[in-house]
């Protein structure tokens, strides 16, 4: 029996680690299939939000053509008019009549549309007749969907002089050769499909599987919600409804639905936060599902976001788990067979050649026995040595695996210093002759990311050759390499919206390798940007008590539950974040090689972690 347990629970832990392994390779892809689209999608972003003050320019002209003509004003002659000169995009006008009805457009197929079946739409229109509101700005939406045209389109409205229409215009621009192109390359991986989000859901096609009567307003018809309302579903099916707002939206009537589109986007941004994936494994199914959304740098001024689910076959997984299964099996019958020859062999007091083969067992040791008279014995004996050729040669295997993984790691680790420094003296070349105030945000974040991508590179350095490489301490200053390394992470935390602030006594040393003591700081205050609470801010202390220098770094945040456990290898106290799990580790090895207490405690709010140097006097 305690054979059999043990065998079932082993069988468990190898399954459990094999859907581990899979859910990781394919998240990988999909973040990788996310990352690609996420930069396709922030171009598309972007030229809209550059092209935002021209728009409004063309609107209006719209609005001076249609004073200048009155009654012989011409939709389709004023589109030819705003398109005049237009290199970037195009143009369609439409004129919206006081019952919310598209009365005229260049842009024949929505002729006729009625918005005032839509309330938040209707509100909208009547705030423009009533002049509550001058100008409104949509988000980005789809129009009429083929496999060789995707355009995207944004609309801007303004009441014409005599109050009588609502004059629209449709600033339009087709991706289809981008967006298709990198379809192309990823499509084989799985089953891809792409939806817009903005206030509803619509599916972007790129084959010929598509719906030529699905497009942009098919809101305005209750067959047009569905897509949106399967997302929702979905999506809550995923988080097995975990997310009131989700829930409340799922509970939701088309008609009504529809009638709340403004929650879309806020609940589809809340169930992404902080840009986690969402995944469903169904073995029954077949099926591996995630979710993912492409948060870039101007979806928040367009209102829009790219939402890509991809679902791929566990065929490989299933045979996987299978083979597992039957090996578990085999195992168990062998160690069996193995119990009932041994208890056989004793009730006959044949235990001398019996027991110098469990010798050998217990041992890891060869079976050199020979001439055995019991056929049972001998297909033993033979079953273990091959069994033991077979562990050997799988032990020689992994560790040459282990070898090929070390070195890998190291080979990255030096192929990414040339480029990486490449990247940061071009960026700072840039930060310095740019001019322009208008980019400076931009410029932060780029070099917020740089700053994160090199203080990455020197862990991964670190760890490469920890085991190889001997780091000698000497006399640091420890106030002004501190202050060195806040300085550093300045712009990251600025980015974050996180402020350090610090209160450091001058003059405090200590004997440690610079780029060990360079990793104990960078890690925790990479941390506390990492997982503080926003607009927060982040204290650190460093003071001199007698022969020691007390370092305390506070943040404002969630208590760490698990405080035993925070300094272990690959532990993460919020699995939603995403990262190695090695950095708390390799501080508490430095730690421990240096004799330098650390703890972790909770105050007021905040964690605080706090590590006891032995100071030192400066060396003359």
């Amino acid at each position: 029996m305690v054979v059999v347990i043990g065998d079932a629970i082993k069988f468990q832990n190898y399954r459990n680690t094999l859907i581990q392994n899979y859910s990781n390779k394919y998240i990988n892809v999909t973040q990788q299939i996310r990352e690609d689209y996420r930069l396709l999608f922030d171009k598309l972003q972007y030229d809209f939000d550059k092209s935002k003050s021209e728009n409004l320019s063309k609107l209006n002209q719209l609005y001076k053509i249609y004073k200048r003509d009155r009654t012989h004003f011409n939709v389709d002659k004023a589109a030819e008019e705003l398109n005049k000169d237009v290199h970037f995009g195009s143009y369609q006008v439409f004129l919206i009549n006081k019952d919310y009805i598209i009365e005229d457009a260049s842009y024949k197929t929505d002729i006729g549309l009625n918005f005032g079946n839509v309330m938040e739409i209707k509100e909208l229109m009547s705030s423009i007749f009533t002049k509550k509101v001058a100008i409104d700005i949509s988000p980005i939406i789809l129009d009429l969907i083929t496999p060789s045209s995707i355009p995207f389109k944004r609309y801007f409205i303004k009441l014409s002089n005599d109050e009588k229409y609502i004059l629209q215009i449709a600033f339009v621009l087709d991706f289809a050769r981008e967006l298709k192109a990198k379809y192309d390359l990823i499509k084989n991986v799985g089953l891809i499909e792409f939806y817009l989000t903005n206030d509803s859901i619509q599916r972007i096609y790129f084959d010929k599987t598509f719906d030529k009567t699905n497009h942009s307003k098919k809101f305005l018809q209750q067959e047009g919600w569905e897509a949106t309302k399967n997302i929702l579903f979905q999506l809550a099916n995923v988080l097995s409804i975990k997310n009131k707002q989700l829930e409340a939206l799922t509970k939701l009537g088309l008609k009504d639905l529809i009638n709340n589109q403004r929650r879309i986007h806020e609940v589809i941004d809340e169930v992404f936060r902080d840009d986690n994936l969402l995944s469903s494994l169904n073995l029954s199914q077949h099926q591996f599902t995630i979710y993912s959304i492409t948060n870039g740098l101007f979806n928040k001024s367009t209102k829009t976001n790219l939402l890509v689910k991809t679902t791929y076959s566990t065929e490989s997984l299933e045979n996987d788990i299978q083979k597992t299964f039957i090996q578990a099996v085999t195992q168990l019958f062998f160690i069996l067979s193995i119990l009932v020859l041994i208890y056989l062999f004793i009730m006959k007091r044949l235990s001398n050649p019996l027991l110098k083969m469990v010798d050998n067992i217990k041992n890891n040791q060869y079976s050199d026995i020979r001439n055995i008279k019991i056929e049972e014995m001998a297909v033993l004996n033979e079953s273990y040595n091959a069994l033991h050729n077979q562990l050997n040669k799988e032990i020689e295997r992994s560790s040459n695996i282990l070898k090929d993984k070390n070195q890998f790691i190291a080979d990255t680790v030096h192929q990414l210093r040339t480029p990486l420094t490449n990247i940061m003296m071009n960026a700072e070349m840039i930060k310095h002759k740019q001019t322009d105030k208008s980019v400076s945000s931009y410029i932060d974040k780029i070099d917020s990311s740089i700053n994160m991508l090199s203080n990455f590179y020197e862990d991964l350095a670190y760890v490469a050759s920890a085991d190889t490489i001997e780091y000698p301490p000497k006399n640091i200053n420890l106030s002004d390499f501190l202050k060195k390394r806040i300085e550093f992470f300045s712009t990251i935390s600025k980015v974050s919206h996180k402020e350090i602030q610090s209160t450091i006594e001058e003059d405090i040393f200590t004997n440690i390798n610079q780029i060990e003591l360079e990793r104990i700081i960078d890690n925790n205050i990479s941390n506390g940007i990492k997982y503080a609470t926003k607009n927060k801010p982040i204290n650190i202390n460093l003071l001199q008590s007698n022969d020691t220098a007390i370092l305390a770094i506070r943040t404002y945040g969630d208590q760490i539950k698990d405080k035993d456990k925070i300094f272990e290898k690959n532990f993460r106290e919020d699995e939603a974040k995403r990262g190695l799990g090695l950095g708390l580790n390799m501080v508490k090895n430095i730690c421990e090689k240096y004799h330098i207490s650390y703890n972790v405690t909770y105050e007021d709010g905040q964690n605080i972690f706090t590590y006891i140097f032995q100071s030192s006097i400066l060396s003359l």
